[in-house]
């Protein structure tokens, strides 16, 4: 008898991370699934903690971090070859509802037009769950590059507050549920961005082949991501990534208006941004940031070794 749901993790250094998060995995009221695990990090204690935690678990080690991107890529190979209906990308800093997958599930067994799934995301700080929104509904102009999220920052007393469902643009790669036949047809992540950017890809090839992605406020998930412990050397990596990989979005798909309108607008915003990168992680951030948007335009793609 197949399994319904493989739930996807890619290892990188968050062993602290994974008590909390299979705790709540090992609560869930849905219990037809199995974890798949990439570790990217031989080098520390995850992958041991992990087995600890999850003896029952299935785990592929990996000689050199290839990255949230192809971490999980390597996992969907293994995935598909067990004939499952759905898969769930899943961080390692998130704590789900005991209701979280039997919700998903349900939504997506329901709707069979729905073809990627996302929860009601909601922030965590260090042992706390709050009713602040991190995401739920999230647009994007794609042409442009640019993402709206009218409820991210809420403070919710209810989730009723919030629509049950709602058609979007696209999904946090925090958490989220995608029907594994739409693998026929388009890959998972682009393994040229390595990091940061990998949803904006994935969702313009998503709805260009007329996808359906929707998200419920039944599924509640916690992100327990502490942005307060942030170092320079970890804000001039994500900031690298963040700025060359919109840059090869835009080239990767023509997308020359779009181009156009972030550059000017890069150079406009110059002093402002001088100033908040040195402040944020110091001079070699700065020129980091630009070295960035360069190194997109000369198509510079996957890991940079120098980060």
């Amino acid at each position: 008898m197949r399994t319904e749901i493989i739930i996807q993790l890619v290892l990188y250094h968050d062993a602290h991370y994974l008590g909390g998060l299979l705790s709540s995995l090992e609560g869930q009221t849905f219990t037809d699934f199995r974890v798949f695990v990439w570790d990217n990090s031989s080098d520390d204690v995850s992958a041991q903690r992990f087995k600890e935690l999850w003896p029952d678990g299935t785990i592929f080690t990996s000689e050199k971090n290839l990255g949230f991107a192809g971490g999980h890529n390597a996992l969907l190979e293994h995935t598909l070859k067990e004939n499952v209906p759905y898969i769930i990308i899943l961080n390692t800093d998130v704590q789900v509802h005991k209701d979280f997958l039997k919700h998903l599930h349900e939504h997506m067994s329901r709707f069979k037009g729905v073809d990627a799934c996302g929860p009601l995301i909601y922030e965590g700080h260090k042992d706390k769950r709050t009713r602040k929104v991190q995401n739920f509904r999230l647009y994007m102009d794609f042409k442009k590059a640019r993402k709206f999220s009218p409820d991210s920052g809420k403070i919710l007393k209810t989730s009723k507050e919030l629509p049950v469902t709602a058609d979007i643009d696209y999904l946090s790669g925090v958490a989220m549920m995608l029907r594994t036949e739409i693998f026929q047809q388009m890959t998972l992540w682009d393994e040229d961005l390595f990091l940061y950017g990998e949803e904006r890809d994935f969702f313009y090839r998503f709805r260009k082949l007329k996808r359906l992605a929707m998200v419920t406020r039944k599924a509640i998930c916690w992100h327990f991501h502490d942005w307060s412990a942030g170092t320079p050397k970890s804000y001039q990596r994500e900031y690298y990534y963040l700025k060359r990989n919109k840059v090869l979005y835009f080239k990767k798909y023509g997308l020359k208006r779009g181009l156009t309108g972030f550059l000017v607008g890069e150079v406009f915003k110059l002093p402002v941004s001088a100033v908040w990168t040195i402040r944020k992680g110091g001079v070699r951030m700065f020129l980091l940031y630009w070295l960035s948007i360069w190194h997109g335009i000369k198509g510079v793609k996957g890991r940079y070794d120098h980060l």
